[in-house]
């Protein structure tokens, strides 16, 4: 892809245009989706399971038949609640309007910019302190030095004597 590519989808109308409304067509591509996604699922099973034996086999075409009409149930009735959710929202949407319409992304950025730099504060000037007054040294006091009491006092440790080791009987 080239840089005019990019540039064009970037700016272009179909993905970054909120002005018009893409869900329910995405509602049928993910219908087929889920239904190629079940598909597959049944056809590995079905090879899986008979690849354990006959009998294994038998019981994994079962589980096709009830998961996959289960699957299946489950997809199409979630497809079918976003579906009537959108068309319940149509009336909205129809006569949403948006503030203005941007020539691009790029431009709908810029303006949001230039908006948050309008709201920003102005800068304020820093206030200089208020002077302090000197305060006068402390004069030094004098400290006694410390003294332990004797009961405290770390005693001595005890020398050790060599120990004697008798000497081992000779055989």
């Amino acid at each position: 892809m080239r840089f005019d590519d990019l540039r064009k989808l970037a700016t272009g109308s179909v993905l970054f245009n909120l002005g018009r409304i893409i869900s329910p067509r995405l509602v049928t591509i993910l219908y087929m989706l889920g239904l190629a996604g079940i598909a597959l699922w049944a056809v590995n099973h079905f090879f899986s399971s008979f690849r354990f034996g006959f009998g294994n086999g038998l019981w994994g075409l079962l589980e096709i038949v009830v998961f996959g009409l289960l699957a299946f149930v489950a997809l199409r009735i979630v497809c079918e609640a976003v579906i009537v959710f959108f068309r319940a929202n149509s009336a909205e949407a129809e006569t949403y309007e948006p503030e203005h319409l941007g020539a691009s992304l790029i431009d709908d950025v810029r303006e949001a910019i230039e908006d948050l730099a309008d709201q920003e504060p102005d800068p304020v000037e820093p206030v200089a302190p208020a002077p302090v007054a000197p305060t006068p040294p402390a004069t030094p006091v004098a400290e006694e030095p410390a003294a332990m009491p004797d009961a405290d006092a770390p005693k001595p440790a005890a020398k050790r004597r060599p120990s004697r080791a008798k000497p081992a009987p000779k055989a």
